[in-house]
């Protein structure tokens, strides 16, 4: 039976107010998640080279959407925090409703609003991974939830927050810092597809002075979208005409034989 390295599953517990939200970089390459909120059961899989991620939800839940994604990038913020300023952590990690709600910008805070960010949680929780990303050598493929458990606090009929459990994949890397910064108003993106794509275009062009250009079809095939090429290419026309990508200009290229997408950052972008 493996062993559990010390202090894994030691509580932490959020307590930093004002942190800077993180995104784990490999979930930013390819997209991880469902790009609706209506329920996807139709798996995701990527295969490069000699590596592959492959995703599947249950009947009941469907696979977590990149709104519920905003609970990892909350907690993994936590933890970056908490690194950067030699606190321990572990993988059991307790937090409020109210705290994670400040994170995400939301002003107006309602009964529905912890009943959706349960219900979250329990997509999280009932969506299954199997990879072999960035395993030590031993390992050939790793198998998890995004949350391996997940529990309401209560004391009496009074509701104290959430405890949840991360995967050994998710917490090794948050230890590695393997991370980037987002820009703030990434919680006000309403698309889900804008947002994998920001995600996409701060991963893949960051601070590079040449920006990044890539062709559509393989952009598609990494967003694991659902819908046609000739769909996809329809909606990255409407986002180029908007120009509203946070900190990221658009340009569409067309070539006799494809036609690509380049990513440029703004030079006033902060982010």
């Amino acid at each position: 039976m493996a062993k559990l390295t010390q202090g894994q599953l030691d509580l932490f517990i959020a307590s930093a107010s004002d942190v800077s939200p993180k995104a784990h970089q490999d979930l930013m390459s390819r997209c991880w998640f469902s790009l609706s909120k209506k329920k996807r059961t139709i798996p995701i899989i990527h295969r490069m080279k000699d590596s592959f991620i492959k995703i599947t939800g249950d009947d009941r839940y469907g696979i977590a959407n990149i709104f519920d994604n905003d609970v990892l990038i909350f907690v993994l913020s936590q933890y970056v925090n908490a690194l950067n300023h030699g606190m321990e952590t572990g993988r059991r990690f307790q937090f409020t409703g109210y705290e994670f709600f400040k994170f995400v910008g939301k002003k107006t805070i309602g009964g529905k609003d912890y009943e959706d960010l349960w219900k979250r949680l329990l997509r999280l929780h009932h969506t299954f991974l199997a990879t072999n990303i960035r395993m030590d050598g031993i390992h050939k493929e790793h198998s998890f939830n995004w949350l391996s458990e997940i529990q309401q606090i209560h004391k009496g009929s009074t509701h104290c927050g959430y405890e949840i459990i991360l995967p050994e994949w998710f917490y090794d890397r948050a230890k590695l810092n393997f991370v980037l910064t987002l820009d703030k108003g990434y919680f006000g993106i309403r698309s889900g597809f804008e947002r994998w794509l920001y995600l996409f275009a701060r991963k893949s062009s960051g601070w590079q002075p040449r920006g990044w250009s890539e062709s559509i079809e393989s952009i598609h095939s990494k967003s694991a979208s659902i819908g046609t090429l000739a769909e996809f290419k329809r909606s990255m026309k409407n986002i180029v005409k908007k120009q509203n990508l946070l900190g990221y200009e658009i340009e569409h290229n067309e070539y006799p034989r494809k036609s690509s997408l380049y990513f440029q950052r703004r030079i006033s972008s902060k982010i």
